[in-house]
């Protein structure tokens, strides 16, 4: 059942990034038609291209995540001995959660702050776009507890397999 819902989730976060993308590209291209064709400005299409590129950036990072694409300079990781390569792994590990952490606490200050705060041409509330971060980053830790379990679950000598 977890792992349903998990492939569920994962197919969500794909396709709602595709959508935006998508909508993204639509939007931007009846600006261009519109600006230099018709001559005819509509001022909303800049702001939702700005909202729908950032949900895409945070969507993006979950995936990336997902998929352990992140950038990673690993050079002197390879180069120690095999049980000192799992201190490090697990001494990064427990950074990067602590930053993941970090940042779902401080972006919930700026979802709040969005509640008081209006776009200047769409006339939304800022928090919708803010959800965008904790949102990110809650699936960011979900993906990266995912990897995590796997490479325990691999791992030659673990004594959980």
């Amino acid at each position: 059942m977890v792992k349903v819902l998990l492939k569920l989730l994962d197919w969500f976060c794909e396709v709602s990034s595709l959508i935006i993308l998508y909508v993204t590209v639509v939007v931007i291209f009846v600006q261009v038609i519109c600006r230099y064709v018709l001559e005819v400005a509509l001022p909303w299409t800049e702001e939702f291209a700005r909202f729908a590129f950032l949900w895409l950036i945070f969507l993006a990072n979950a995936m990336a995540e997902r998929q352990k694409e992140h950038f990673r300079v690993s050079y002197f990781v390879e180069q120690a001995p095999r049980r000192l390569r799992y201190v490090f792994w697990g001494a990064g590990e427990i950074l990067i959660f602590t930053f993941f952490i970090w940042l779902f606490l401080d972006s919930l200050t700026f979802v709040q702050m969005g509640k008081r705060m209006i776009s200047p041409v769409m006339q939304l509330r800022l928090d919708w776009i803010y959800w965008g971060l904790p949102a990110a980053v809650m699936l960011s830790l979900l993906n990266r507890s995912r990897n995590i379990v796997a490479v325990l679950h691999e791992r030659p000598d673990n004594p959980f397999a």
